[in-house]
């Protein structure tokens, strides 16, 4: 038998079974997508390779859209706040400040009643010329009288004499040294019934010269002098002053005189009417020799005299109580030339009332005092 020139015969068996095989392989794979079945190592086909198992995968759901807000976690407390999400801090616009409401004025206070009681308020002109002995007589006939507490000084020069030995009998003195026309003003009250509380010197009007006038004089001041009143603790302030002399006409009584000193006098009552309008206290009096008859300046109403320059402001005894049985201030000339005054809104509203007023006759002086008794309250 001739010999097999072909392929070796398992050769030839090989391949026919790769044939037979391969498609059946082939649908097998077919049959099979990914993620539907597992490959485990028990389903190998005889004479294939064994390979690393698939991991197997969690089927893929469809992404539900997202929310706000994730879901809170469960935990063991029963509720979880969860903070919105804040944006960027951003200023705030500052508000416009609100006004605050203007409070309504509060009422004035009412002054408050004070029980009434009466006191004594001289003015003396010492006159210069006196010496020391008889101006001491003269005081001491004036502060011997318990009806008077406050007593205005004028032509004090070389008077301190006096205001020491009043001292030694409880009175009190406030007057300024510094110049001559300075020391001729001076307020002396009883220690017991008042206590100083404040007091300024105001200039007025220049003096006339010896070269200058007939009739010369030195500078004019007001002294006031602010008590305290120890029985109600209210403030009463004395206003002290001295117009110079030749300054009324005589032969036409209750005019100015045509002197420099008429018209330094008028200048003189001008500043007085601002001190009575700014001086502190309930009660406001004042004390002087004015130079200027005060019956004839009533009648008169002499433009720039005593009456018109102090209407509203201030007002005399006399005008209140009149002249009746009064002797007057200066008996060579027969005149009211010294003075006591009272604040008109004092009067007005009653905090004081005048009661009665009275001349001392038989001093030393060529004055006499004029002491008014008033009502405080």
């Amino acid at each position: 038998m001739p010999g097999w020139a072909g392929p070796p015969p398992l050769l030839i068996a090989v391949t026919v079974l790769g044939i037979l095989v391969a498609p059946a392989v082939s649908r097998a794979d077919a049959d099979t997508s990914t993620g539907d079945r597992a490959v485990t190592a028990g389903s190998l086909v005889a004479g294939e390779v064994a390979t690393t198992p698939a991991v197997p995968t969690e089927p893929v759901t469809p992404s539900s859209p997202p929310s706000a807000l994730p879901s809170p976690e469960p935990t063991d407390e029963a509720t979880l706040e969860v903070p919105e999400p804040t944006a960027e801090p951003t200023a705030e616009p500052t508000p416009e400040p609100t006004p605050e409401p203007t409070p309504e004025p509060a009422p004035k206070a009412a002054a408050p009643q004070l029980k009434p009681r009466v006191i004594g308020v001289a003015t003396f002109n010492q006159y210069v010329a006196l010496d020391t002995d008889e101006a001491m007589a003269d005081a001491l006939a004036i502060t011997s009288r318990p009806g008077v507490s406050i007593i205005g000084w004028q032509e004090g020069y070389s008077a301190g004499p006096v205001y020491q030995m009043l001292a030694e009998r409880g009175w009190a003195t406030k007057r300024y040294v510094a110049s001559k026309g300075a020391r001729e003003l001076a307020v002396s009250w009883r220690k017991d019934e008042f206590a100083l509380a404040g007091s300024v010197l105001h200039k007025l009007a220049d003096g006339v010269a010896e070269t200058d006038g007939l009739y010369p004089f030195g500078t004019r001041y007001a002294l006031r002098v602010t008590l305290r009143d120890r029985a109600t603790g209210e403030r009463v302030s004395v206003i002290d002053t001295h117009l110079p002399q030749r300054v009324e006409d005589l032969d036409n009584p209750g005019t100015w005189n045509t002197t420099k000193n008429a018209i330094r006098a008028g200048r003189q009552l001008v500043g007085l009417a601002d001190i009575w309008g700014q001086a502190p206290g309930r009660w406001v009096v004042g004390t002087g020799d004015y130079n200027i008859a005060a019956l004839a300046d009533q009648r008169a109403r002499n433009e720039g005299g005593v009456v018109t320059t102090y209407a509203g402001i201030a007002r005399s005894s006399y005008s209140v109580l009149g002249f009746k049985d009064l002797h007057p201030t200066h008996p060579t000339s027969g005149r009211y030339i010294d003075y006591v005054h009272v604040a008109q809104p004092d009067l007005k509203s009653g905090r004081i009332e005048l009661v009665s007023q009275r001349t001392k006759r038989g001093l030393n002086s060529d004055h006499r005092p004029l002491v008014v008794r008033m009502r405080l309250s």
